[in-house]
C-alpha cells in the first residue's frame, strides 16, 4: 500500500512539472502545451484540457516560455523602432542563403554533410552535398509559403540542434506536383537554429502578404 501510495504521488509530481508555462507580461503564469509560436502570436492548449480547443496569445504579451523540459524562450519587449516588416524579401532570402550555408547540414547529427541553399523566384533549393562537395545527396524544392507547421529547434549537447518542419516540395516540375516532405537539419549553434527558423517564419509572412489583395486582412 505504501509503495502505491509513493507511485502515485510520483506520477502527481511528474503530471505537475510535464507542462508548459507561459509568464504573460503582467507575471501571469499559464499552464500549457505550446504548439506553434507563430511570428506575432503564440499557439497553445490549456494544460488542463489538452483534448480541448487551441488559444492564441501576442508575443508582445509574453515575457517567456518555460517548457516542460527546462528550456526557456525570453521574449524581447516590443519596440516600435524595430518593426520585424521593415525585413525586406531580399534581406531574408540572403540571410537564409548565408546561414544555411554556414551552419546547416544533413540530419545525422556529425555536422559532415553541408546544406546549401538557393532561391528559384519565391521558392527555396535546399541541396546536400558530401563532406568534400564532389557530390549531390540530396535536392529538394521547397514553398515556404505554405509550411505546415513550424517547430522550435530541437536543442542538444555541445550547441548542436535540429530544425524539424514539414513544408510541401516539388515532386514532378512538369505536372507541377507537390507533397508533404519533413525537413530535418541538423545546425551548428542553438542561437543560429533560432534564427534560422524565425527568418523561415518570416520569409513565410512575406510571401502571404505578397499575394494578399489590397481588400483582405487576413
Amino acid at each position: 500500500m505504501k509503495n502505491i501510495t509513493i507511485l502515485l504521488l510520483f506520477l502527481f509530481t511528474y503530471s505537475i512539472s510535464a507542462q508548459d508555462v507561459i509568464v504573460t507580461s503582467n507575471h501571469e503564469k499559464i499552464s500549457a502545451k505550446v504548439e506553434e509560436i507563430h511570428i506575432k502570436t503564440i499557439s497553445y492548449k490549456k494544460f488542463e484540457n489538452l483534448n480541448g480547443p487551441i488559444y492564441h496569445i501576442e508575443k508582445s504579451e509574453v515575457i517567456k516560455i518555460i517548457f516542460e523540459n527546462g528550456d526557456e524562450e525570453v521574449f524581447d519587449a516590443p519596440n516600435d523602432n524595430d518593426d520585424e516588416s521593415e525585413v525586406t524579401m531580399e534581406e531574408t532570402q540572403a540571410f537564409l542563403i548565408d546561414y544555411i550555408g554556414k551552419y546547416c547540414y544533413d540530419d545525422n547529427g556529425y555536422l559532415k554533410n553541408k546544406y546549401k541553399a538557393k532561391f528559384e523566384g519565391d521558392y527555396l533549393r535546399l541541396t546536400v552535398m558530401n563532406k568534400d562537395k564532389s557530390k549531390e545527396l540530396s535536392n529538394y524544392l521547397y514553398d515556404f509559403k505554405n509550411v505546415y507547421s513550424f517547430r522550435r529547434p530541437d536543442r542538444r549537447e555541445d550547441n548542436l540542434a535540429y530544425i524539424n518542419l514539414y513544408a510541401p516540395f516539388l515532386v514532378n516540375e512538369k505536372k507541377d506536383k507537390w507533397d508533404k516532405h519533413k525537413l530535418v537539419m541538423s545546425v551548428e549553434g542553438h542561437e543560429n537554429a533560432q534564427s534560422i527558423v524565425n527568418a523561415l517564419k518570416h520569409y513565410n509572412y512575406l510571401l502571404k502578404q505578397k499575394t494578399k489583395k489590397p481588400d483582405q486582412k487576413f
